[in-house]
């Protein structure tokens, strides 16, 4: 099964992303404490291997710290919200929650409670932000943080074939950057784009 998108339709899906990063950004930013920088959203519809080297994610076996969500609408998508910070940039995130200084270079079972509840908080107003758009609600699953390299991380989605939108989320001040994917099956796909395609009268 394949399925190809037109501009017109991958627009209408950067739209719909950025408005949701948008929201996410602004959480983020009250979190950290300081303006937080947007990428320009980036859409592909691809095979899930090659998603990590696409999104330029993990090189090296760098391992990262993802939180990860499984949104759905009864009997139309299920979607992987995944935020990914690099481990370092984890543990600065939660530091800056906590007001942690300690130097420590393994993320603790505090830390990882803290990063759970911060992804909540930024992925929930990413899913906020697209209910909206599309009218309906969309409930999600508890987080569940992940440290992993690329590929561990991203085997976390089902689905041969992955819509994936990445945008990236920078501090101003640091070097501190996470991005937001969000990832779906093909059937998931065909009934988001459907109903982004309805809200955006495309």
């Amino acid at each position: 099964m394949t399925l190809a998108l037109s501009e017109l339709q991958l627009d209408a899906l950067g739209e719909t992303f950025n408005i949701a990063l948008g929201e996410a950004a602004s959480v983020f930013s009250q979190i950290v404490g300081e303006e937080v920088l947007l990428s320009v959203p980036w859409v592909a519809l691809m095979p899930r291997e090659e998603v990590a080297q696409a999104v330029d994610i993990g090189q090296g076996g760098q391992r990262l710290c993802g939180v990860l969500q499984r949104f759905s609408t009864e009997s139309v998508f299920e979607a992987d919200t995944l935020l990914v910070f690099s481990e370092e940039g984890g543990l600065e995130v939660v530091r800056r929650l906590l007001n942690e200084p300690t130097p420590i270079h393994r993320i603790t079972e505090l830390e990882q409670d803290a990063l759970a509840e911060i992804g909540n908080i930024i992925i929930n107003a990413c899913m906020g932000s697209i209910a909206g758009i599309l009218g309906r609600e969309i409930p999600g699953s508890l987080p569940r943080v992940i440290l992993a390299d690329a590929h561990s991380l991203l085997e976390r989605s089902a689905g041969s074939t992955v819509l994936v939108a990445r945008i990236g989320m920078r501090l101003e001040s640091t070097n501190i950057e996470g991005f937001v994917m969000f990832m779906m099956d093909l059937e998931s796909i065909r009934a988001f784009v459907d109903k982004v395609g309805a809200a955006f009268n495309i």
